[in-house]
Parts: C-alpha cells; sequence; structure tokens
C-alpha cells in the first residue's frame, strides 16, 4: 500500500458519521474476537461508544490510511469511565501516579479488517498514543490469554523501546462436565 498512514489525536470526534464508522469497525473488530474467546470484549454498547466519542476524558488517536478512516486507539486516565476497571485498585497500589494522572487505560485499538494485515498501521497508531502520555506514565490494558502471546512483541516493535510489565490478575474461565461436549 502506497498510501500514508496518518494518525490525528483529538479529544472529540465532531462528524456522526466518523462516530458511525468508528462503531461499526469496534463492533466488527470484537464480533470476530468474540468467537475466539470466551471473556467478553468490546464492552461498550452503541450509546456508551457515542457518548465515548464525544467525552474529553477519553483521548483519541484517528487513523487514516489516504481519506478512510479505518481505526481509533482510546487512551484516558480516568479510570472509573472504563466500567471493567477496578480504579480503587490502581489508587492503593500506586497513588502518586494515580493521584497525578498517570495511569491511563487503554480500552480499545480498532482497525478495519481490510487494515489490520498492515502491522504498521497498528504499530504507528500504538506508539503515537502511548509516547503521548510520557515515560513516567503507566497503560493499563487487560486481554485475553489467547491473545497475550503477541503483545510484548507488538508493544516493543510499536513503540521501539524495552519495557517493564507486571501482570496483576489472570481471570481464568474454565468449564467442568461429566459428559463430552457438543
Amino acid at each position: 500500500m502506497s498510501e500514508q498512514i496518518r494518525i490525528v489525536p483529538t479529544l472529540v470526534v465532531e462528524q456522526a458519521d466518523a462516530r458511525l464508522r468508528l462503531w461499526s469497525i469496534y463492533r466488527h473488530a470484537f464480533e470476530r474476537l468474540n468467537e475466539r474467546t470466551p471473556i467478553h470484549h468490546g464492552g461498550y454498547s452503541a450509546g456508551q461508544f457515542e457518548a465515548i466519542m464525544q467525552d474529553e476524558d477519553f483521548q483519541k488517536y484517528l487513523v487514516f490510511v489516504g481519506d478512510e478512516l479505518i481505526g481509533v486507539t482510546l487512551l484516558t486516565n480516568v479510570l472509573d469511565k472504563v466500567p471493567w476497571v477496578n480504579a480503587a485498585y490502581f489508587a492503593r497500589r500506586y497513588p502518586n501516579r494515580f493521584r497525578e494522572g498517570k495511569i491511563f487505560c487503554l480500552p480499545a485499538v480498532v482497525i478495519d479488517p481490510r487494515h489490520q494485515d498492515l502491522r504498521r498501521v497498528g504499530a504507528q497508531l500504538l506508539q503515537e498514543a502511548v509516547a503521548a502520555l510520557g515515560e513516567d506514565a503507566a497503560l493499563v490494558v487487560d486481554y485475553s490469554e489467547t491473545l497475550r502471546q503477541g503483545l510484548p512483541a507488538f508493544v516493543s516493535r510499536g513503540m521501539g523501546i524495552t519495557f517493564k510489565d507486571d501482570v496483576l490478575d489472570r481471570l481464568v474461565y474454565q468449564i467442568f462436565y461429566y459428559r463430552d461436549l457438543d
């Protein structure tokens, strides 16, 4: 692909058609993922996603290839606005960074499936979004173990640096049964 990748940081997505396009990408991205894991990903409803697109507490990094809007990364340091994150945990465990607003959550990185083969799109999107946080910030991500194997390498490639990480918790979905399932 010869077209330029362009990342546009914004606090509010003003255009209704852009919000609708991003909702479509978000919904389809997580529909495909949810076929591979028992953990429900893409936890925002259409109404919540619409509100986030207009909420200045969420930094949005819109990604374009040429003039086509193909994805978004969301970041926020208002952890209470991410329903599946326990903000009180971070306030207790990292009180200084939490108080200073230096703990960010990455609730979504979604790219149109037609462009997901371009690794450089995801890497550049991640690099620009995370680099803007500064070296003293901490980034909280959640993901399925199904996806975990590639995440550290992707982050290192995208950021161009080595980073430290701690697995804070694991959520295990297990099934028990007497007879073979379908």
